[in-house]
């Protein structure tokens, strides 16, 4: 069995996918054998600029703009039968691993954080908002897999990439109606901050979310929200927080108005030090907390700001 990577250029977090695949790759598969790195890029340019990547051979899966129809495309053709395939953790990953597995007939695990290659390839995930670790038996290849939020980084071996090949992914399908293109944060913006202001249910509004956020950055931190105030669009779905989104481990960690349902909780468990700010004593976050503040946040929040505006 050989392994493959794909690797999305289009994300502004490449280089960290660059660095879990190659945790993962020192971890698990260094008595597998080699196969490409598929970048998914506008153009060859864009893949040597990385300086750096997993697999010595690279391919390069060029678009003007990416199309998962169009990447599905070019990889069903290029697909070994028994073959790995591992794609990175963002949403790009978890959808094309899913439906390439799905397209080939093979086999599909998303969010992995661990493997073994035996007689039957099997690889663990976290399961049950993270309070299980379920092991899973992937019995028909292709085995396509994209990786856990979170895993360990290392930084590949710095040098010139070199494209092997370019195959020009097919214009996209008919039933693309328009296509807009909106700039995103960096991948490091929340995943990184080393100070975090969590925004739950109880902020009630979006205004109320405006002013955590300006309170995040005067502390130097970041915004980050529970699924309720992102479902509200109170903030973008970039900053959920729990086992769909984020799972971070800042040094400080203030959830203002979190009820702290054990999804959420599961991507703050990980804090230095937890502050839960909330009008119910009893919230499950609080008994989680190493500080617990029953109040409304809006004065505590302020107070905290003016501190840091001093």
């Amino acid at each position: 069995m050989r392994y493959h990577c794909i690797i999305d250029a289009y994300s502004e977090d490449v280089i960290q996918q660059l660095e879990e695949l190659g945790a993962f790759k020192e971890a698990f598969l260094s008595v597998a054998e080699e196969g490409e790195s598929y970048v998914m890029c506008r153009n060859r340019a864009d893949v040597e600029k990385l300086g750096r990547c997993v697999c010595e051979s690279v391919v390069a899966l060029t678009a003007e703009e990416y199309s998962p129809e169009a990447v599905l495309a070019v990889l069903e053709k290029e697909i070994v039968q028994e073959d790995l395939y591992i794609f990175g953790s963002g949403f790009a990953g978890t959808e094309l691993s899913v439906r390439l597995a799905a397209r080939a007939k093979g086999s599909s695990v998303a969010a992995v954080h661990s493997l073994k290659l035996a007689e039957t390839l099997t690889v663990k995930k976290m399961v049950y908002a993270n309070h299980m670790e379920g092991t899973f038996s992937m019995k028909k290849g292709p085995y396509c897999i994209s990786l856990a939020k979170g895993l360990d980084r290392q930084e590949p071996e710095e040098g010139i990439c070199h494209v092997s090949k370019e195959i020009p992914c097919p214009a996209s399908s008919g039933f693309v109606v328009s296509r807009k293109t909106t700039a995103n944060e960096a991948g490091g913006g929340l995943r990184e901050a080393k100070v975090v202001i969590a925004a739950g249910r109880g902020i009630k509004n979006k205004e109320r979310a405006d002013f955590v956020q300006e309170t995040a950055e005067a502390l130097g931190g970041e915004l980050g929200v529970s699924r309720p105030a992102a479902m509200n669009a109170w903030a973008p779905m970039n900053r959920l927080i729990g086992v769909s989104g984020a799972m971070l481990q800042p040094d400080i960690c203030i959830t203002a108005g979190v009820s702290g349902a054990a999804a959420f909780f599961a991507g703050i468990e990980k804090s230095k030090f937890i502050v839960a700010i909330n009008t119910d004593g009893q919230a499950p976050v609080m008994k989680k907390a190493d500080v617990a503040v029953v109040d409304d946040f809006e004065p505590v929040l302020k107070a905290l700001r003016e501190l840091a505006e001093k």
